[in-house]
């Protein structure tokens, strides 16, 4: 999934996230389809990651990557239990040896659920 020691993130064979990596790198992907670089970018279709299913999005910030939001899709949860995936991404944090409280050199990464937008996700925010 994600190198914690230099932050290097790869979602498929033709994509790999990293620190510093920019808007315009981006366009030269297959999940180009002109995005505008400002708002949110949803790859369109679901992306194998360690044998996990994930939604991906992709936030820059002034041309550069600036946070990866993976949700997976493993198991499905109704509207009123999403709050449950969220353990599930602690489960896959933990198996993987990743410890939420720690910041590395590029960034740190965490499992969040947001009651307001009732959304989980595991979030790698880069510096």
């Amino acid at each position: 999934m994600l190198d914690i020691r230099n932050g290097f993130l790869k979602i498929s064979d033709e994509l790999t996230i990293f620190p510093g990596f920019s808007f315009e790198q981006f366009k030269h992907t297959r999940f180009y389809k002109n995005q505008d670089g400002v708002r949110i970018i949803y790859l369109d279709e679901q992306q194998i990651i360690d044998n996990k299913k994930y939604i991906v999005s992709l936030f820059f910030r002034n041309g550069k990557i600036y946070m990866v939001s993976l949700i997976c899709c493993d198991k499905e949860f109704s509207e009123k239990d999403e709050d449950k995936r969220k353990i599930l991404h602690d489960n896959i944090l933990n198996e993987l040896g990743i410890n939420q409280q720690m910041e590395y050199g590029w960034g740190k990464i965490s499992s969040a659920y947001d009651a307001r937008s009732n959304v989980s996700s595991i979030d790698i925010m880069y510096f």
